[in-house]
């Protein structure tokens, strides 16, 4: 009977500490199921309210911050997204692009939180491809569009509405030939300031990519592409943008490395005015593709980037607290390094910053989905929660354990880690980590359902610093 009650309350602290691992500091998946998440958007307004545009299945909506997600797709009548926006006044204003595969391809908007969804496409003349939709942050009226047509080269490219989308216009003055878009950002200070990254012309092959600007809301754009890799052989489109707040002469960008390992992210500190390329720590070989990156708001330093390739291997999702000076990887637990990171955004309410993920993996069903990532929270006196001094591996809990069990490790400077899981005969069982880690207090699962029931040991290694500790399996 002792027996039973031992094993009842042991099942009871997993459960328990299974729930605590989507705590500060760690990687949890709130939304699965949902087929790969190409877009993905924070209320600034109400940031409990999230929208997730997936490559699949549509639309995806939670109104508490990831705990629960629901399908909203009455009336969008194409769900192959690549893209979702919503207003920063009003979060039930929502704008999301598709693909021009199947029916009924274009932008759809919603004014009452994604309950409808009205396809509206008149004034567009492009194939309706749509990569990117960014809304005026003080008139949700105005909103604009980025297209790339997949076969050719686009007749316009890009695009504004003045009158909630009811009627589109191309706005192309001073862009040059190649009007292939996949990127767009919006100054979040002064809407009349935009960015736009263009791509390369398929049928040709020719390039390069450039970064246009505009400061009087697309009625002109000026090529701000000093820096970035300029012969018509740079095959390296601009995928993602982001601008710095509240410094805005601070933007973030990422260019693909289609042809040579010159290309990756790139930072200007004087609104595009010139570009520095930014790459150490990341991965540098050809086919990476940097397909999301954000500064964190609130920073000047604290930048990441969301990786994709062709091979599925050393991708995910790398952070630099140096303004791009070195990367190191930032995937764990969850977040694995096979995963692509297709959109990125933070909530930052009060005490609270979660930084979510949208992720699309291909073909693999548990890296599609949304990813969040909780920090510790600021300004609670708990020493739990202070950055750590010195390296330390704690003991595993619950101990015995069965199945799961979570380890947590402390690294007091950016490092090197070794997390490594042997059996009693000293034979490697399974690395849990092993990457760059930053400052901080990390917490990793560790699943023994295959495993017989003995004793286990888990090894830290950092640089030179090396911690063992037991943990028995219980079954």
């Amino acid at each position: 009977m002792k027996k039973i009650i031992f094993f009842s309350l042991l099942a009871v602290f997993s459960l328990l500490f299974i729930h605590s691992d989507a705590g500060p500091n760690s990687w949890t998946q709130s939304l699965s199921g949902s087929g790969p998440i190409w877009g993905i958007a924070v209320a600034p307004s109400n940031q409990q309210i999230i929208y997730a545009a997936s490559n699949t299945t549509g639309i995806w909506k939670t109104t508490n911050s990831g705990l629960n997600w629901v399908q909203m797709n009455n009336g969008l009548l194409n769900t192959t997204l690549q893209c979702v926006a919503v207003s920063a006044s009003n979060p039930n204003i929502v704008m999301c692009g598709s693909t021009n595969g199947g029916t009924n391809p274009g932008v759809y908007r919603s004014t009452d939180g994604g309950s409808n969804w009205s396809r509206l496409v008149a004034g567009i003349t492009d194939t309706t491809n749509i990569q990117q939709i960014v809304i005026d942050p003080v008139n949700p009226l105005i909103a604009y569009i980025a297209i790339f047509t997949g076969t050719g080269n686009a007749i316009n490219g890009l695009y504004k509405t003045t009158d909630g989308a009811a009627t589109w216009v191309p706005i192309t003055n001073g862009i040059g030939p190649i009007k292939n878009f996949l990127s767009l950002a919006i100054n979040p200070r002064n809407p009349n300031v935009l960015y736009a990254g263009s791509s390369f012309n398929p049928q040709t092959s020719l390039g390069p990519s450039k970064i246009y600007k505009t400061v009087n809301g697309g009625a002109l754009w000026v090529d701000m592409s000093s820096g970035l890799p300029a012969l018509s052989t740079d095959i390296k489109p601009i995928r993602c943008i982001s601008i710095g707040n509240p410094d805005t002469s601070l933007v973030l960008t990422g260019l693909f490395q289609n042809t040579d390992s010159l290309g990756g992210m790139f930072v200007s500190t004087n609104g595009g005015l010139n570009w520095i390329r930014k790459n150490n720590g990341l991965p540098n070989a050809v086919g990476t593709l940097p397909r999301s990156c954000i500064i964190r708001p609130g920073s000047q330093n604290e930048f990441y980037a969301g990786l994709g390739n062709s091979t599925n291997t050393l991708v995910g999702i790398f952070k630099t607290t140096n303004a791009g000076t070195s990367w190191f990887e930032f995937n764990s637990g969850l977040m694995v390094n096979t995963y692509t990171v297709r959109a990125i955004d933070f909530k930052l309410t009060g005490g609270d910053t979660t930084l979510y993920l949208g992720v699309a993996h291909p073909s693999v069903a548990a890296g599609q989905g949304v990813f969040e990532y909780s920090f510790s929270p600021v300004g609670i006196n708990d020493p739990n929660q202070n950055l750590p001094v010195e390296f330390a591996l704690k003991q595993n809990y619950p101990n015995p354990f069965n199945p799961l069990t979570i380890i947590n490790y402390s690294v007091p400077v950016v490092s090197n880690v070794q997390l490594k899981v042997y059996n009693s005969a000293g034979m490697e069982i399974e690395t849990l980590v092993n990457r760059m880690i930053d400052r901080g207090n990390y917490s990793v699962k560790f699943d023994g359902t295959n495993l017989p029931s003995g004793i286990y040991f888990y090894k830290l290694t950092a640089g030179d610093h090396k911690f063992v500790k037991k943990m028995i399996l219980v079954k």
